[in-house]
C-alpha cells in the first residue's frame, strides 16, 4: 500500500535524524572543521611566537621557547599531514644567549632556519639547514657580522639560490638594510652587501624571491619622515637597483609587505597622510623600476593597520585590523579583481564586540583568514573561509576554544587543508597549539553537521521517489 510505504520513509527517516544525533557527537571536535587543538612544544617550557609552513615535503613548524632564564629556537615537522609531528628540535641548543625572531624557508628537501641570537650583549644572525626534509640540522653558522648588531633577519627561497637581509645598527645609531645570498642551497653564503647606507633608520625588511628576481621592501625615515622603499635585484642578487620611493608623501609610512602574481609586482602598508592611519596600495607593471599612484583600500575614516594580503591571478585579496572605538577593532577584507586598480568596498569579517585583530591570510582556489578575538571573554583563534573569490565569507570558526588566552597565531594552506598554530597559556607558561582543517565535511563552520543531516534526509527522500525499497 502506498500509505505503507509512506509510512515506511517517514519512520526511517525519523529514525535516521535519530541515529544521526547520537552519531554527530561520535565526531565532534573542539571546533567544527578542525580537529582537537594539540600541544606540539614542551609542555615543560614557556613557548611563543610560532610559525608554519605547509608543502608536498610536510608540515614544518618553528617557535621560540624559554627555559631556566634561556631562549631558544626550536623546531618540529609532520610527515604524515599534521595527524603527528616529531620531537621538537632545539636548533639554538649549541650557541649561547637569548634567541628570538626565529623565521624560516624550504624548497624541496632543504629547511632554511635563521634567528637572531644576543652574545654578550651583541645580537648576531645565524642559519641552521636542514637537507632531509627537517629531520636532522646542521651546526648554526653566522651569517651576519660578529662584531656589530644585527636583527630582525629574513629568509626566501628560489630553487638553489637563498637569500637573507637583515638590519644593522651602526655606530651613530643609524640602522641600514644589510643583504647576503646563497647560490648553492646555503651550503656557503656570500659576504653581506649594504642595501642602504644612511644616516637615518631604516625598518624591518621584507624579502621575496621568484626566478631570478629578488624584491627587498622596507621603511625609511632618511627623507624625514617614514616611507616605504623598494629595491629589487634581476641577477639572482648579485647587483640591486637604486631603491624606489613607493609611497612618497608627508605621512608616516610603514610596515610594508610584498606580492607577486604574474607580471605585476605588489606593495601594501599603513600611511597616515590623511590624519587616521589608512591601508595603502601599489603596484609596478615593470618588475619594481616604478610604481603607479597608490591606492587607498581601507579609506574608512578611522585607524587601520597592520596590512596582510595574497595576490593569485588578477585577484589582490588585503586584510587588515580596523579601529571601530577605543575598545573595539575589526577584522576587515577588500578585493580587487582587475590586478589591483581599483578595490571594492570593504567587508567587516568580524563584526563583532570584542577586539578582533592581527590577521593572517592564506589561499590555495579558497582564501582563509584567521585573526584573534576577545569576544568569548579572552582571546581565541578564530578562522573564515571564502570559496568564491572573497564575494562571501562563512561564519567564523572559534578554532583554539580554550579556557586560556590563545594568540600569535600564523596558518598554511594545502590543497584544501588549512594549517593552524598559536601560542595558548597563561604568562610565563605557553604552549605552541596545532590544528588542522579536516575533510569530513567539505565546508568548516558552525553548519557543518547540519549540512550532513541534509544530505541523509535528501538521500531519503530521493528514495522514496524512486520507489526504491528501504528494507
Amino acid at each position: 500500500m502506498i500509505w505503507d510505504k509512506n509510512v515506511k520513509v517517514f519512520l526511517f527517516a525519523i529514525l535516521a535524524i535519530f541515529i544521526i544525533s547520537q552519531i554527530v557527537p561520535s565526531f565532534a571536535q573542539t571546533s567544527p572543521g578542525f580537529t582537537n587543538a594539540v600541544p606540539i612544544s614542551n609542555l615543560s617550557s614557556d613557548s611563543q611566537t610560532p610559525n608554519i609552513l605547509a608543502s608536498n615535503d610536510g608540515v614544518f613548524a618553528l617557535w621560540m621557547e624559554s627555559k631556566s632564564g634561556r631562549t631558544d629556537v626550536f623546531f618540529s615537522k609532520s610527515a604524515d599531514g599534521g595527524n603527528t609531528f616529531g620531537t621538537p628540535i632545539n636548533l639554538s641548543g649549541s650557541t649561547n644567549g637569548q634567541s628570538d625572531y626565529a623565521t624560516f624557508a624550504q624548497n624541496d628537501n632543504n629547511v632554511y632556519v635563521v634567528w637572531q641570537t644576543s652574545l654578550s650583549g651583541n645580537a648576531t644572525v645565524f642559519l641552521a639547514k636542514s637537507s632531509d626534509s627537517g629531520s636532522s640540522f646542521q651546526t648554526p653558522t653566522v651569517i651576519s657580522n660578529p662584531t656589530k648588531l644585527a636583527a630582525f633577519p629574513q629568509v626566501s627561497v628560489s630553487g638553489n639560490h637563498v637569500y637573507f637581509a637583515w638590519l644593522e645598527k651602526a655606530q651613530d645609531n643609524s640602522t641600514n638594510i644589510v643583504f647576503t645570498k646563497s647560490d648553492d642551497n646555503a651550503s656557503s653564503v656570500g659576504k653581506p652587501l649594504y642595501v642602504t647606507s644612511n644616516s637615518g633608520n631604516s625598518g624591518i625588511p621584507k624579502l621575496f624571491a621568484t626566478g631570478s628576481h629578488v624584491y627587498l621592501a622596507w621603511e625609511d625615515n632618511s627623507k624625514g619622515n617614514f616611507d616605504v622603499f623598494l629595491t629589487k635585484s634581476d641577477d639572482y642578487g648579485a647587483t640591486f637597483h637604486l631603491p624606489v620611493d613607493v609611497s612618497s608623501d608627508a605621512g608616516q609610512s610603514g610596515t610594508p609587505q610584498i606580492a607577486v602574481s604574474q607580471n605585476n609586482l605588489y606593495v601594501v602598508w599603513m600611511d597616515n597622510t590623511s590624519g587616521t592611519y589608512d591601508i595603502l596600495f601599489s603596484k609596478s607593471t615593470d618588475g619594481g623600476n616604478s610604481f603607479g599612484t597608490p591606492v587607498n583600500v581601507s579609506n574608512l575614516h578611522a585607524d587601520s593597520g597592520y596590512p596582510q594580503f595574497a595576490a593569485t591571478g588578477n585577484n589582490v585579496y588585503v586584510t587588515w585590523t580596523q579601529t571601530i572605538s577605543n575598545q573595539n577593532y575589526d577584522v576587515y577584507f577588500a578585493k580587487s579583481t582587475d590586478d589591483g586598480n581599483a578595490f571594492g568596498t570593504p567587508i567587516n569579517l568580524s563584526n563583532n564586540y570584542g577586539a578582533s585583530g592581527w590577521p593572517k591570510i592564506a589561499t590555495d582556489g579558497n582564501i582563509y583568514i584567521s585573526w584573534v578575538d576577545s569576544t568569548p571573554g579572552k582571546f581565541d583563534v578564530f578562522i573564515t573561509k571564502s570559496s568564491d573569490g572573497g564575494a562571501t565569507f562563512e561564519n567564523s570558526t572559534d578554532v583554539s576554544n580554550t579556557k586560556d588566552e590563545s594568540y600569535e597565531n600564523n596558518m598554511a594552506a594545502l590543497n584544501n587543508v588549512v594549517y593552524l598554530v598559536w601560542q595558548e597559556g597563561t604568562p610565563g607558561n605557553h604552549t605552541i597549539s596545532f590544528s588542522k582543517s579536516t575533510t569530513f565535511v567539505p565546508e568548516f563552520g558552525p553548519l557543518a553537521p547540519i549540512a550532513l543531516l541534509i544530505s541523509i534526509v535528501a538521500i531519503i527522500g530521493i528514495s522514496a521517489r524512486s520507489n526504491l525499497r528501504l528494507q
